[in-house]
Order: structure tokens, then sequence, then C-alpha cells
């Protein structure tokens, strides 16, 4: 995904690529895996995402220096006292619709909490000339696998069931690329009371 950052210049040396992200608790991802290897796990055109590594992102910035490391952690402070908030992971969806190269669990969330989380901290980092927010609306979801290929998983035939959890923690990560996927690094959490 590329960069929605006002500073092009970040990707000549940047030494971060950094997103915001609700955390998936243990019990969680484990449900999530389970979909995985029932459902996914023998389409060899998928890369699937460790369970580790699930997590709903709220803002990716991309390329940084320590510079917008340092203000975007500080974003992550007025996040504070917010509420947390349950959330259901639903199903699975192909992203794009038409090409997907992204298997992708969408969420589901009735106090808008998620959302708000999301606009405040894209306010935010406008502010702060490190994000430019996105003409499509935000879509929240957990990336579980990604397509090498055309992936054979018909999305509209499987049903699990719902995963749900209480959102709790937001965090700021840093992506490394690595030759087998992204390892994420946190690098800043914030609790939500």
């Amino acid at each position: 995904m590329p960069s929605r950052s006002f500073c092009p210049d970040r990707f000549m040396k940047a030494a971060y690529r950094l997103f915001i992200a609700v955390e998936i608790p243990g019990p969680a991802a484990r449900e999530l895996a389970s979909w995985q290897a029932g459902y996914l796990a023998a389409d060899k055109a998928l890369r699937l995402s460790p369970p580790g590594q699930l997590h709903i992102t709220l803002i990716f910035l991309g390329p940084a220096g320590e510079k917008e490391k340092e203000l975007a952690a500080g974003e992550l402070d007025r996040l504070g006292e917010r509420q947390s908030f349950d959330i259901t992971i639903t199903g699975l969806v192909g992203l794009p619709r038409k090409r997907p190269h992204v298997i992708a669990a969408a969420c589901e969330e009735s106090t808008g909490g998620l959302k708000a989380i999301h606009d405040d901290l894209a306010a935010g980092l406008v502010s702060a000339k490190l994000y430019k927010r996105e003409k499509r609306l935000y879509f929240p979801h957990v990336t579980i696998a990604r397509a090498r290929g055309r992936p054979r998983a018909g999305l509209a035939e499987i049903h699990p069931e719902p995963v749900k959890f209480t959102a709790v923690r937001v965090t700021l990560y840093n992506s490394i690329l690595k030759p087998g996927g992204a390892v994420h690094e946190a690098l800043k959490s914030v609790q939500l009371i």
C-alpha cells in the first residue's frame, strides 16, 4: 500500500515504515488463525499473516524518520482517555474486490469508537503534516493473507463463526520488510480505559 504522507523525500532514507493499529488479543488472534487453517491454508497462492501480527490498521503512514516517529507517537498520547469497545470480526472479503491481492476479515463495531479513533488520529496527523486523508472511506479489517497469484478460495461461500473481542490497546508499529513478509515491531502503545 503506498504512503499517504506529504513528504515524498522520506522514501530516500527512511528509518521506519510506520502504521498505527488496534491490537488483537491472543485468544481472538488464535480464532483467526483457525480461520486461516480451516479455509485458506491449502491455497498455495496465499501467504498467511502470522497470528502474532494480526491487527486492525487505523492509519498507514509509510516511510518516516525519527522526527516523524516521535510526532506519531505523540498523537497516541491523546488516546489515553478513550473507552475500550467491542469488535466483532464477521467474515472474509477480498481487497480490492475485483482482483484481490489481500484476504481480509471484516470488522464491525457498533459504538463508533473505532471510526472515532481513526478520525481523531487522521486529523492530528494531517495537522502534523504526516498524513494525507484518503479519498476512500475507512474500512476496518484484519489482513489475514496476501495473494501471490489468483486465490482459489470462494470467499462468499466461507461462513466462519464470528470472532469477538474488546479493543483495549492502540499501537504505533514499525513494519520491517523481510523476504518472507513484513515483521511488525511495536514502538509505542496506549491502553484504552
